[in-house]
């Protein structure tokens, strides 16, 4: 039999939505929940009155409300908010809850760049890239040139960004930027398997040819993408796509039908699209 866990104070009639992860919390257990999975995206902007107002008033939470509007008139540290919502609710054990502070107050040392990048890797990590790259964007409108290693990391994910919205000749741009901003290999591996994506195979090869530097890493690029296309070969994907030659073969052999074949490329392809969807949006 589970464990059975009591709740805290009441579930809210009205939820409350943390923009930062778009997503609504119901219940103070949920915002628990939340401060320990995302312990290492969290800073100030997590202590808001209105998130204290909300425990209060909808989850029924008056002590709890109490201490963090104390708190709050104090200027406490986001380690100490966390920390006394996880010790009044009691869901996680003490340990879980002692990392979960240290991971905070260590990530209070962030500078204000460092923090807008990590919202930015967040909706990198989630599949949101086009609200990364804004980020990514102002981001390095800010930088200062000087602070090579940050704007190398900025650009370089611009590129992972671009890459899975198949922009490839953009995703190659950033990828180079940050390779000559601070010499990262894998930007420049990143670069050059762009560039081989948007490019005819004897364009690539003439490129290369024309950049004797990058001949080393280039090999490097084929070696991965040779590994890649072996573990291709053992998804559901491929499977599929086997399954659906043998349907066009045998419909052609047989009653000149290509229908089924077809009509399941159409499945799959709508699939794909919808996958797509999700990920832009």
């Amino acid at each position: 039999m589970g464990q059975i866990i009591l709740g805290t104070g009441r579930q809210a009639g009205k939820p409350y939505f943390v923009e930062k992860f778009y997503v609504n919390l119901y219940s103070v257990e949920e915002l628990c929940y939340l401060l320990v999975e995302k312990a290492e995206m969290l800073d100030p902007e997590i202590m808001r009155r209105d998130l204290v107002q909300w425990l209060d008033e909808q989850c029924g939470l008056n002590q709890l409300a109490h201490a963090l509007y104390s708190l709050l008139n104090q200027n406490g540290s986001t380690a100490a908010f966390a920390g006394i919502i996880l010790e009044y609710v009691n869901l996680y054990p003490a340990d879980v809850v002692s990392r979960t502070e240290e991971i905070i107050r260590n990530n209070e040392d962030l500078s204000p760049w460092e923090r807008q990048k990590a919202k930015a890797d967040y909706m990198l990590l989630h599949g949101r890239f086009y609200g990364a790259l804004k980020q990514y964007h102002s981001l390095l409108t800010q930088v200062p040139e000087t602070n090579r290693p940050l704007r190398s990391q900025v650009l370089h994910n611009m590129g992972v960004a671009y890459a899975k919205l198949f922009m490839f000749r953009q995703a190659a741009d950033r990828f180079l930027q940050a390779y000559e901003a601070d010499g990262v290999e894998d930007s420049l591996a990143l670069y050059l398997a762009s560039v081989r994506f948007y490019s005819q195979d004897k364009e690539y090869i003439s490129f290369i040819a024309d950049h004797p530097e990058y001949h080393n890493a280039s090999l490097r690029v084929e070696r991965r993408m040779e590994q890649a296309a072996g573990q291709f070969e053992a998804t559901d994907e491929n499977r599929m796509l086997f399954t659906l030659q043998v349907f066009k073969e045998e419909g052609s052999s047989t009653a000149g039908n290509d229908t089924p074949y077809y009509e399941e490329i159409e499945k799959l392809t709508n699939e794909l699209k919808e996958r797509y969807r999700e990920y832009v949006s």
